[in-house]
C-alpha cells in the first residue's frame, strides 16, 4: 500500500509500467479463483445434501437463514443507533461539493440504468437453465438449482444415485486441489492486487468523502471485531483459535474485495482450523456467500444516513424505516463481487430525494470501504457456519480435534 501510494503521487513511469504487470497478474489469479467457485459450490452441495439427506440439509439451511436475518437486523439497528453520533463530526446540511469533472463523469455510469428490483430477483429465483446460470456466474441461481437437483437425487434408487454423487465428489476434490495450488501464490496475489488498487485509488477525495470513508471503514472494522466474542461464545470456540483460523480468509477478502473468490479458502478453513462438521460447512457457507452480505446492514444504511445528513434532507421517519429494511434485505439480492451493491441500493436512495451526485460521489470512493465490507462478510459467513454447526450437529465443536 505504501509503495502504491508513493507511485500514485509521483506518477513514476516505472511504477506505472509495474501497475500494468501487477494488474494483469492480480486479475489472472482472481479469475482463476473465481473459476473454481461455481463447480465447487455445485459439487459440494450436491454431495452434502445427497448423502446427508434432504431433511438434515434443510434443517441446517433453515437455521442458517434464520441467523442471516437475525445478524442483519442487529447490524441495521446498531448502525441506525450509532451513525447519528458519528455524523456529529460532519457539518450538517452542506453539499459534498464538486468532484473533479473527469472523476465524476467516469463514475456517473455507476448509478445509471435500471437496477434490478425485488420482483425481478424473485422471478428469476429458479434458473431456467442451470448450466447457463453457472456459466453466467449467477451463484444464487446456481445454488437454488443445485438444491433442487440434490434433493431430487434422494428419490433415485441407490444404484442410480451413487454414480452421480461419486462424480460430484470427484469434481469437489478437483476444485479443492486446484484452489490449494492457487493459494500457494497468495502472497504474490495479495501484493499485486493491493498495489494496483492503491495506485488507482488516488487521493482526490473531498472533505465530506474523507469523513465518509473514515467513518464507514471504522464502523465496519468495529462490527467485524464484535463478531469474535459473539462467535466464540455461541460456537464454543476458543477466541485465540478462532482469530487464528479466520485470518487467512480475511486477508484474501481484503485483497480481492470478493466474497465469492473467498469461498474455497473459507471451506478449507471450516474443514481444517475450525474443524466444523462437513454438513455445516458445505451447506451454510455456499448459502452464505450466495445470499448473505452482513455489510449491507451496516454500509448501505450508513450511506443512506450520511447522504441525508450532508444534504440536509429530513424525510418522514416511516420512509426512513422502510428504506432501512429494504436496504438490509438487499443482502439477499447483492452479488458477492466488488461494490456489488451499487445497482441494488441506488433506487432506494433516489426515492428519498437524495441527489444523484451524492450517490455517485460516495460510490466513487467505495474502493477503500469495500475492503472492510468484504472482510465483514467473510467473517460473518464463517461465524454463522460455526454457530450453526454448534446448534444443529453432534458432537459439539469443542469435542472435535482439528485436522492438520
Amino acid at each position: 500500500m505504501v509503495l502504491g501510494l508513493t507511485v500514485g503521487r509521483s506518477n513514476d513511469s516505472f511504477g506505472r509500467t509495474a501497475l500494468a504487470l501487477f494488474g494483469s497478474l492480480g486479475t489472472l489469479w482472481l479469475s482463476a479463483m473465481q473459476m473454481v467457485v461455481i463447480p465447487m459450490t455445485i459439487a459440494v452441495l450436491t454431495v452434502a445434501i445427497g448423502r446427508a439427506g434432504g431433511g438434515a440439509a434443510g434443517r441446517v439451511g433453515s437455521v442458517s437463514v434464520g441467523w442471516f436475518v437475525g445478524m442483519l437486523a442487529v447490524a441495521a439497528l446498531a448502525t441506525v443507533a450509532v451513525t447519528p453520533l458519528l455524523l456529529s463530526t460532519v457539518p450538517a446540511g452542506t453539499m459534498l461539493g464538486t468532484a473533479p469533472t473527469e472523476l465524476l463523469e467516469a463514475a456517473r455510469g455507476t448509478a445509471q440504468g435500471s437496477a434490478p428490483t425485488l420482483q425481478d430477483w424473485l422471478s428469476h429465483l429458479v434458473p431456467t437453465n442451470l448450466i447457463r446460470a453457472a456459466a453466467d456466474g449467477d451463484l444464487f441461481a446456481a445454488l437454488v438449482g443445485t438444491l433442487l437437483f440434490a434433493v431430487a437425487l434422494r428419490f433415485l434408487p441407490v444404484a442410480q444415485r451413487e454414480p452421480l454423487l461419486a462424480l460430484a465428489d470427484a469434481v469437489s476434490a478437483w476444485c479443492f486441489a486446484l484452489s490449494t495450488l492457487l493459494l500457494r501464490a497468495l502472497p504474490v496475489a495479495v501484493f499485486a492486487l493491493t498495489y494496483t488498487a492503491t495506485v488507482q485509488s488516488g487521493s482526490e477525495s473531498l472533505r465530506g468523502l474523507v469523513h465518509y470513508v473514515a467513518l464507514l471503514s471504522a464502523l465496519l472494522v468495529f462490527a467485524t471485531l464484535g463478531l469474535y466474542p459473539v462467535t466464540a461464545w455461541l460456537a464454543k470456540i476458543p477466541l485465540r483459535r478462532l482469530a487464528t483460523a479466520l485470518w487467512p480468509a480475511q486477508l484474501l477478502a481484503f485483497s480481492t474485495r470478493s466474497s465469492v473468490a473467498c469461498l474455497p479458502i473459507m471451506l478449507d478453513t471450516a474443514r481444517g482450523p475450525l474443524a466444523l462438521p462437513p454438513r455445516a460447512a458445505e451447506v451454510t457457507l455456499p448459502l452464505a456467500v450466495a445470499s448473505f452480505k452482513l455489510n449491507m446492514g451496516i454500509s448501505a444504511n450508513f450511506q443512506l444516513l450520511f447522504l441525508l445528513h450532508v444534504y440536509g434532507i429530513d424525510p418522514a421517519p416511516g420512509a426512513v424505516v422502510v428504506a432501512v429494511i429494504a436496504l438490509s434485505l438487499q443482502s439477499f439480492a447483492t452479488p458477492g463481487l466488488p461494490s456489488g451493491a451499487v445497482w441494488t441500493t441506488t433506487p432506494i436512495y433516489l426515492a428519498l430525494g437524495i441527489p444523484l451526485e451524492g450517490i455517485v460521489l460516495t460510490n466513487v470512493v467505495d474502493t477503500i470501504p469495500d475492503l472492510f465490507k468484504t472482510v465483514a462478510n467473510v467473517t460473518g459467513d464463517l461465524s454463522i457456519a460455526a454457530i450453526v454447526a454448534r446448534r444443529t450437529t453432534v458432537p459439539a465443536i469443542a469435542d472435535i480435534t482439528p485436522s492438520g
